[in-house]
């Protein structure tokens, strides 16, 4: 059962102190987020310029097989050799963006629950503080009942002795 509501006494929640650490927590989680959020997008800027640089590569590489204009085979061996070593990185590239993408999901749904926890508790708070001020209208209501029934009482026993002299 709820605890009775004395006239006059301030509304106090008695879980106060749980909904500060949760709202930490939500903050805490936040931040992590947005690091775990940074750290994504730096591991995919740097695959987009491995990619980048592998399209120029290539490019070299064409231009070096154009009609008529074969000029040194060894540097398209080289450059050929580099295809692969920039293919190596890129793969080693893409595998950093998929678990800094795995890392940056399991950050969401942590936070995702961290504030399903603070907003449960704000909600509790919320239902006890309609509660709170119901019963301090009641606790109104029936002071202002009692003051009228005791005005009527009053003005009864009034007119009552009025009539008697």
């Amino acid at each position: 059962m709820a605890k009775e509501v004395k006239p006059g006494k301030k509304f106090n929640y008695p879980l106060q102190t749980v909904l500060k650490v949760r709202d930490i927590k939500e903050k805490k989680e936040q931040e992590q987020f947005a690091e775990k959020k940074r750290v994504y997008l730096t591991e995919k800027e740097k695959e987009d310029q491995l990619r980048t640089k592998k399209r120029g590569e290539e490019d070299g590489i064409r231009t070096a097989f154009t009609p008529g204009k074969l000029s040194d085979f060894e540097k398209v061996l080289q450059g050929h050799a580099h295809l692969g070593i920039l293919k190596g990185e890129i793969e080693k590239q893409v595998e950093s963006v998929i678990k800094a993408s795995q890392n940056l999901e399991d950050q969401r749904q942590k936070l995702l629950s961290a504030m399903k926890d603070k907003k449960i508790i704000e909600k509790d708070k919320d239902n006890k503080f309609k509660g709170y001020t119901k019963a301090m209208q009641d606790l109104e209501m029936k002071f202002l009942d009692e003051i009228a029934t005791q005005r009527f009482i009053h003005e009864k026993i009034a007119k009552e002795k009025g009539e008697k002299q």
